[in-house]
């Protein structure tokens, strides 16, 4: 430890700081980028975007995709942290990973971990679609890895089925 007095505003002990950190990876295509922009909208909800932050992560958004675009079919990674008293958004193309890789919760991909709990239910997709509010292909869809929901259908997900096991 040093001997150096604590900073201002602190005595010396730990401080913890709740943190709220979410992410989401994009394959890098120009379709992308409005996925990419709404994810963020709805993660920081209700807080708004001033025009000049607006304009600083469409660049950031649009230099990583640009980055990571190529014949590898690469990915961009977008991640939120939510502070007490602020947002901090970080963009970054995703080297050495592929498009097709799957989102996970915790240590399965989600479409296994939403799979598993429709089948523990007794759901139909029809039924789990009708749940969350949103189409049976787009429940298809999920269940297939093809797509991942959107930061508000998750957490309608999560509200209906139970945030999945850390």
């Amino acid at each position: 430890m040093s001997d150096d007095p604590p900073p201002d505003g602190l005595d010396g002990g730990v401080f913890i700081s709740p943190v709220v950190v979410v992410a989401h990876t994009f394959p890098a295509r120009p379709g992308s980028l409005p996925d990419a922009e709404l994810f963020v909208r709805e993660a920081i909800e209700p807080l708004e975007l001033e025009p000049a932050e607006n304009k600083a992560l469409y660049d950031a958004i649009t230099s990583a995709m640009l980055e990571a675009a190529g014949p590898d079919d690469g990915v961009f990674d977008v991640t939120v942290r939510i502070f007490p008293d602020g947002v901090e958004v970080e963009v970054l193309h995703g080297a050495g990973r592929r498009a097709g890789a799957s989102p996970r919760v915790g240590e399965e991909p989600f479409a296994d971990w939403l799979t598993a709990v429709l089948r523990r239910q007794g759901l139909s997709q029809q039924a789990a679609a009708s749940r969350i509010g949103v189409s049976v292909r787009t429940v298809s869809r999920w269940l297939s890895g093809t797509t991942e929901p959107r930061m508000r259908d998750l957490r309608r997900v999560h509200a209906i089925f139970g945030p999945p096991p850390e």
